[in-house]
């Protein structure tokens, strides 16, 4: 399996991703079977969903904020709750997967990888190749509130310069967008719609935890932390058909967040068994405990089509707390 592609396993499973045909993406070969999809696709729509995920946690915990009168964010704490969301986030196999955030007039705000670039103006820089690919940031932002651009960066991973392709988010609240990227493969590998589920599902949820770490250091308090999991996942939905979400759960079974059945927030489910017989959540947390991550089938109600269906999650241990955040596909 290449490095690039987080698949622990290899489940059949019918799904809808949001990954059109490798022909009207790349410059490969022409597809010779319409059920397999590029690496080049692949990694495309991974960094898609994560920083529209992101976008979109960010929005809706400032939206929550203003609404409720309780805090006041300055352009310093803005920066400083940005840069500690993603800080602790890097994904794919080799890591070399991270979030940069910017003003929507090119002032870098947060940056893991390259600190000392936090401050600094933005408009006029370019690549190898002197393309100001920061401006093409700017203009997606600006007319489209999103999109991909291409340039040619350091792999933190090895050092090199190379092709990169980034795709960018706006976050109203703040007037910032984010960004993240991928070092475009050499070669073209093609793999199955299963293995592409299993790698999107996988690398958003092990960001979005890592990501949420961050965020908790921000809180002493318990309900703080609680509240801003709950804010940050609400609004969240990914696939083409909007069942992808993420649910959170202590170790006691507890429920601490739900992207779709707020009824569930707060309730004990330790005892809840599908139509199966599957204690769901015992299942899910013997999974974390025993490994820190990994996969586990049960039947749920898919908010789709309101009908339990089956459902293959992979869960991720939040760094940090005794919490694990899960995601999955229905089939």
């Amino acid at each position: 399996m290449k490095k690039y592609i987080l698949i622990n396993s290899i489940i059949a499973m019918s799904v809808f991703l949001i990954i059109p045909s490798c022909a009207s993406l790349c410059d490969c070969e022409p597809d010779i079977n319409e059920d397999m999809l590029s690496e080049y696709d692949i990694l495309k729509t991974v960094v898609q969903v994560n920083a529209t995920n992101f976008a979109t946690g960010i929005e809706s915990y400032y939206e929550n904020a203003y609404q409720s009168e309780d805090m006041f964010y300055d352009s310093a704490a803005n920066a400083e709750f940005c840069q500690a969301i993603i800080n602790p986030v890097r994904f794919f196999n080799n890591e070399s997967g991270y979030f940069f955030v910017e003003t929507s007039n090119a002032w870098m705000v947060a940056h893991p990888i390259k600190p000392e670039l936090v401050g600094t103006y933005r408009y006029d820089i370019q690549d190898l190749n002197g393309k100001y690919y920061v401006r093409d940031m700017v203009e997606a932002i600006k007319y489209k509130g999103y999109g991909f651009v291409d340039y040619y960066f350091e792999d933190p991973v090895n050092g090199i310069v190379s092709r990169k392709l980034a795709f960018v988010k706006s976050i109203p609240a703040l007037n910032y967008f984010i960004g993240t990227g991928f070092y475009v493969p050499q070669e073209s590998y093609y793999y199955s719609k299963e293995h592409a589920a299993l790698a999107l599902v996988e690398n958003v949820t092990k960001s979005m935890a890592e990501g949420l770490s961050g965020g908790f250091e921000l809180f002493a308090d318990s309900i703080d932390k609680v509240e801003f999991c709950r804010t940050f996942i609400d609004n969240i939905r990914f696939f083409d058909n909007q069942s992808g979400y993420f649910f959170i759960y202590d170790y006691n079974c507890v429920n601490v967040a739900h992207g779709t059945q707020k009824d569930l927030q707060g309730e004990n489910l330790f005892d809840y068994q599908d139509s199966k017989g599957n204690y769901v959540i015992r299942g899910l947390l013997n999974v974390v405990k025993t490994h820190g991550t990994g996969y586990y089938q049960y039947y749920w109600n898919n908010p789709e089509t309101g009908n339990e269906e089956r459902k293959t999650a992979f869960v991720y241990k939040i760094p940090g707390v005794d919490y694990f955040i899960g995601s999955g596909i229905y089939y």
